[in-house]
């Protein structure tokens, strides 16, 4: 685990940009290991520390649910 974050099911876009449908909109609020690089990478972030409270795009088949209380 490299952070912890939360997953948005509302919009198709992060930035202007289209998702992949293999992809989910994320924002990353605990940041377990800054120097892991994020596997969707931008211009502007490419490693994990980078993306803390920024939306960016993570594969879905990378994310593990850990609880569901607040569905956004």
């Amino acid at each position: 685990m490299v952070a912890i974050g939360r997953v948005y099911a509302i919009g198709s876009t992060i930035h202007t940009l289209s998702l992949r449908e293999d992809l989910s909109r994320v924002v990353v609020e605990k940041v377990k290991v800054a120097d892991a690089g994020v596997p969707e990478p931008t211009s502007k972030i490419r490693f994990v520390g980078q993306a803390l409270c920024t939306f960016i795009a993570w594969p879905t088949y990378l994310l593990k649910v850990i609880s569901k209380k607040h569905k956004v």
